[in-house]
């Protein structure tokens, strides 16, 4: 279904589409007149006007104006809602089949919300085909709905109950109403029709929908009790063991969630809803992203699931690296956070205690020309030079980086500013999203790390330095889809081959990006993981070297990274934590979950 955009005023949109359909009318040019039709219900579907105009265009047809909303493969949202209200008068259960689609595409809108529906007697739904309704509704209301979405669906359940009054011993459909109820209405009514549901028909269906019910309704210890009895009937469907243990886990209870998950895993360690939740509850536990690695690589290997899984992104959201790019550190970007934009042109000179990354001294440059940055000490040696050979981005003149590569291409710069973004689902996914800049050339892929483009709008409230580590990021991600380097179908070597480069060239945000570039692929490559631990984990104890001898602003971010190369030595990790842990503890902890959303 497709629905219309750009609406200011819904009711004067609906009123313009009006006038043009009662034109067409008096014109005899039915299919046009439908079709505005179908837009203005659209714009406010409960519309009396609507309606009315409407029953005007089914008199004028032999088939009731049902073939002027024809319902083709990809059919306009407006055209299935006004097919449903002229289906009403002969197919009652058909035009709700078709309302409940329509409240599953836009569950916001009050599709249903219209007279006929409320004034429909219950003796004349078949219950069969209302559970279907039901179903059809549960899935994409939410749970609880949100406000907006509970007022706009208020009108199934007026229906539910009467349908359920005139069909009182359908077990099936007091479990429906139950799964609706418990959403849209009160959920003690909705423990009400899911304890009848059981107790007309005690099968593992309506099991979970009285249980789900009596958890909405704040009595756990009975939805457990439930559960655990439709568990000792129905010892191999190892959903009900993922449902109790997300409850459990929920509910602070983490060993016992963890029993009953582990019990599933012992039975079938490949049903996919025991996987996602035993790794989620795992990482919950020890806060070890192997087991998040464990689940991505389930994911790859085995696409056939049962139901769409969010575990992995649960997982990873809020946590530096795995759902968002880590933020700027340094001090200079600090400095610049003090000025407002209206400020920025203020002349004058800052001092900082050390040379600090070209990308972030860039950004207070371009954003400040005015200042001068007056740097102390002496040029560090390991941070002018890169530590391997190779291709550089940056090149020295004392204090002052300048880049080694051109500007990107117009074109270029438009791509990343459209995909870029702080925050992404999980790795994966971000590898995903970065796929069209794969088209790019690698000059311009190079050139986006130096020069990122400018914040886009949609970026305006993103604190200083968070954009530009968000466009590098995704940058570094294109490098690894970039077709000009490949040359074996799903070899990338040759790519990760160019990010090892960056990753040991000039101290820079683009040392993490490349090492977060080269760890993404570790993931989805397990061939790759001996090479990228190695990697990563040699990148990470040059930085803890060089912390002997003077500051290094990328230190927390890479020990964020280390924890994330599949495979990391122990060591390593637990070197890793304690510098988390200490500048967590300093009150410096790389990042800011709030910027990133």
């Amino acid at each position: 279904m497709t629905h219309a955009e750009g609406v200011h005023d819904p009711i004067q949109e609906a009123h313009g589409e009006l006038a043009l359909a009662r034109i067409a009318l008096a014109e005899d040019d039915l299919q046009h007149a439908a079709n505005h039709l179908a837009g203005a219900v659209t714009y406010a579907p409960g519309l009396p006007e609507v309606h009315e105009v409407l029953a005007a265009l089914a008199a004028r047809t032999p088939d009731g104006g049902l073939s002027l909303f024809p319902l083709d493969d990809q059919p306009y949202l407006g055209t299935v809602v006004a097919h449903a209200h002229l289906r009403s008068t002969s197919d009652v259960d058909g035009a709700l089949s078709l309302l409940a689609k329509a409240t599953a595409f836009d569950p916001a809108t009050p599709w249903a919300d219209v007279s006929w529906v409320h004034a429909l007697p219950g003796e004349r739904v078949d219950p069969d085909s209302f559970v279907q309704v039901l179903v059809t509704l549960m899935r994409e209301l939410g749970e609880p709905a949100p406000d907006e979405v509970r007022h706009a669906n208020a009108v199934y359940l007026g229906l539910t109950a009467r349908v359920l009054a005139a069909h009182p011993k359908h077990a099936m459909l007091h479990g429906a109403a139950a799964g609706v109820g418990r959403r849209l209405g009160d959920p003690a009514v909705a423990v009400q029709w899911g304890e009848t549901a059981y107790r007309l028909e005690p099968s593992k269906l309506t099991a979970v929908w009285y249980a789900y019910a009596l958890r909405a309704a704040g009595r756990l210890p009975d939805a457990l009790a439930v559960m655990a009895e439709a568990r000792r009937q129905n010892p191999l469907d190892l959903d009900l063991n993922a449902d109790v243990a997300s409850w459990l886990s929920d509910a602070g209870r983490l060993d016992e969630a963890l029993a009953v998950i582990e019990d599933a895993m012992r039975i079938d360690p490949t049903y996919d809803c025991a996987v996602h939740t035993a790794y989620r509850l795992r990482f919950q536990r020890d806060d070890d992203p192997s087991h998040l690695i464990a689940l991505a690589d389930f994911v790859r290997t085995s696409p056939q699931t049962s139901h769409e899984h969010t575990d992995l992104s649960d997982c990873c959201q809020g946590r530096t690296w795995l759902g968002f790019v880590a933020g700027p550190s340094a001090s200079c970007i600090n400095v610049l956070e003090q000025f407002p934009p209206e400020q920025r042109d203020s002349e004058g000179e800052i001092g900082i205690s050390g040379l600090e990354p070209p990308s972030a001294l860039a950004i207070f440059r371009r954003e400040m020309p005015n200042v001068t940055v007056s740097i102390a000490g002496d040029v560090p040696p390991d941070m002018v030079r890169p530590l391997r050979r190779g291709r550089v981005l940056w090149w020295y003149a004392g204090f002052t980086a300048e880049p080694a590569v051109p500007p990107p291409s117009a074109r270029a710069g438009a791509l990343l500013a459209e995909l870029a973004a702080p925050a992404w689902p999980d790795p994966v996914s971000a590898y995903d999203h970065a796929l069209p800049l794969g088209e790019l050339p690698l000059s311009d892929l190079l050139g986006l790390l130096v020069y990122p483009p400018p914040r886009p709008d949609r970026m305006a409230g993103v604190p200083d330095g968070w954009w530009e580590r968000s466009a590098q990021t995704f940058a570094a991600l294109g490098i690894l889809h970039c077709r000009e380097l490949a040359t074996t179908p799903g070899d990338t070597a040759p790519h990760r081959a160019v990010l090892t480069e960056i990753a040991y060239g000039i101290e820079d945000w683009t040392t993490e990006v490349a090492l977060f570039a080269l760890i993404v692929a570790a993931w989805f490559d397990p061939d790759c993981r001996d090479e990228v631990r190695e990697l990563v984990g040699r990148r990470f104890l040059d930085a803890v070297e060089a912390t002997q001898h003077r500051p290094v602003t990328i230190l927390t971010s890479l020990a964020a990274l280390v924890q994330l190369a599949p495979g990391m030595v122990a060591e390593v990790t637990s070197l890793a934590r304690e510098i988390l842990a200490d500048a967590e503890a300093a009150g410096d902890d790389d990042g800011d979950d709030e910027a990133a959303e």
